[in-house]
């Protein structure tokens, strides 16, 4: 409706004063720009969607001044039928003869793996067979992969250059855990060099000449649990919102499904020989001289926060990150997987971590309407989430100053229902996030990108430049693809690029390419900082 109502003011400007300057007619376009602003609305119960609302039964503000809520409807979607239905309360039109082809959507399908197992691949060939339709478009994250699997590929080169990626990721992600549990056994094994027990009138006693190499110990553990939390469990949340404002600028219906496999990381057994040998030390550290007692409280100090650490990971932006799937319209989805690992090591075991991954991953799906499933059938609740109906209610009103941006608040008549909404449904947030990060902490910009007369053009920034015999240099990766409007891939090649200019302009030409619309989506890395952009353009060729 919004849309709708822009065009026609926009059309009516045109005629009325077809004199305006561009600078006028700007303007305009800019002051009716809000003229009524959609703020979709979910109601729950007990963690159960209510669909049963009316118009009356909601209050809408802004800045606390109740608003006129002039447009009402309830609409519903889920991934397994065609159609998007959409209730205004008026009767529902006869069907038409011909059934149309669905139109495409854009899924998003995240997986976080350290174990491909059998179960997930039966999971991935039903998803790819059963749940996605040949015209949908599909963004894929494995670990810290991307690709981009589109209708180009068909179903059976879709699943198996889905398979070969997970399968390879998951197979790097295992080495990594594997590597720090190979690092913490050997600085085990050379602390436990220090540990003596003897016998003293029937009774073990713990000797150690230097304690201060236990204490190394514990926090070189710690450290290595540090390091591995921040390099691959905790998400950039630049990442994010750099996601985000690529997904808003889509123009189809999104669904982004989660396959977490629960962390795991080397943990000291509680039963094991090392932990109750610390345990007795620390006991005996405590009646010696004033040094050991500190060594003594600064081993219990060290593994109060390690057993702190490895059973709650925190660090994660839950609420900011639920927060922008609901404000680019995505119903997420999410499917908890289990893993098991044996160490065979005496002292460690691999244990699963809770972390705030998993909290947000909940706060996400039930605040877009979504389903959370725990289960290694990954088929089983496919079909589950494929049912699962999204309902939500999207409530238009025109704000008293449209150049003033308020915060909403909507209330419903029943007090007992829980209220989901983006309060800042008006703001551009997650712009101000990135030009405000980008002020802060200076990363690689893609500026000025346009594409005009066939030639696609953009100015490259920010990025780190090192020191060589020829002077400072900077590199760079481009990669540009190109799918037509039956999302065809026409183009997808990468670019690499020594540069001693702090600002790159790049301009390609495609005077090959025919009539129509397309999508350009262009990714630029700095090979040197591991920053990365994003753009995505829709142009038409005329």
């Amino acid at each position: 409706m919004k849309k709708l109502i822009l065009l026609i003011v926009v059309c009516l400007a045109g005629f009325l004063f077809p004199g305006l300057t561009q600078e006028q007619k700007e303007k305009i376009r800019e002051e009716v720009s809000v003229t009524n602003v959609e703020v979709p609305v979910r109601v729950f119960y007990k963690g159960k969607a209510v669909g049963d609302l009316t118009r009356k039964d909601f209050k809408l503000y802004e800045n606390k001044r109740l608003q006129t809520i002039n447009g009402f409807y309830l609409k519903k979607r889920k991934i397994k039928i065609d159609d998007i239905r959409l209730s205004t309360g008026e009767p529902e039109p006869e069907p038409e003869p011909e059934k149309k082809s669905p139109p495409p959507r854009f899924f998003v399908l995240v997986f976080r793996v350290t174990n491909y197992t059998e179960k997930m691949k039966k999971g991935v060939a039903y998803l790819i067979e059963n749940v996605l339709r040949d015209n949908d478009q599909l963004l894929v994250f494995v670990n810290d992969k991307t690709i981009f699997l589109n209708k180009g590929h068909r179903k059976v080169k879709r699943k198996d250059i889905l398979d070969q990626v997970i399968r390879e990721e998951s197979i790097k992600a295992n080495q990594r855990l594997v590597s720090y549990f190979i690092k913490i056994q050997r600085a085990l094994n050379m602390a436990r060099t220090e540990l003596k027990l003897q016998d003293d009138q029937g009774r073990r006693v713990a000797v150690i000449a230097r304690p201060d190499i236990l204490v190394n110990f514990l926090e070189d553990y710690l450290a290595s649990w540090v390091e591995y939390k921040k390099k691959y469990l905790l998400p950039d949340i630049d990442k994010y919102y750099n996601f985000a404002n690529f997904l808003e600028k889509i123009d189809k219906e999104k669904w982004v499904i989660s396959f977490y496999q629960i962390e795991m990381f080397p943990k000291m057994k509680y039963s094991g020989e090392l932990r109750q040998q610390i345990e007795l030390i620390m006991s005996e550290l405590l009646v010696g001289r004033s040094e050991d007692i500190v060594y003594s409280r600064q081993m219990l100090s060290l593994l109060t926060e390690i057993d702190r650490e490895l059973n709650v990971a925190d660090d994660f932006h839950s609420d900011e990150i639920s927060k922008l799937f609901f404000k680019v319209d995505a119903t997420c989805h999410s499917i908890f997987c289990g893993v098991q690992k044996d160490s065979m090591s005496q002292d460690l075991e691999f244990k699963r971590i809770s972390t705030d991954i998993e909290n947000s991953l909940r706060e996400m799906t039930a605040n877009t309407g979504g389903a959370l499933i725990a289960s290694n059938d990954l088929e089983s609740a496919l079909r589950t989430i494929s049912e699962k109906e999204d309902i939500y209610y999207m409530l238009t009103y025109a704000p008293d100053d449209p150049r003033e941006t308020g915060k909403i608040k909507v209330e419903v008549s029943d007090k007992k229902y829980d209220v989901v909404y983006d309060s800042n449904m008006r703001a551009d947030y997650i712009k101000e996030y990135l030009e405000k990060k980008r002020a802060l902490s200076p990363t690689i910009l893609l500026d000025d990108i346009s594409f005009k007369e066939k030639k696609l053009r953009m100015e490259i920034s920010n990025f780190l430049m090192q020191k060589t015999e020829e002077g400072r240099k900077g590199k760079i990766s481009v990669q540009v693809r190109i799918k037509d409007e039956a999302d065809r891939l026409v183009f997808d090649k990468n670019r690499f690029l020594v540069t001693d200019k702090k600002v790159t302009t790049i301009t390609i030409d495609f005077d090959w390419l025919k009539k129509g619309n397309y999508n350009i989506i262009v990714d630029v890395s700095d090979m040197l900082s591991g920053k990365t952009a994003m753009e995505f353009l829709q142009p038409t060729v005329e």
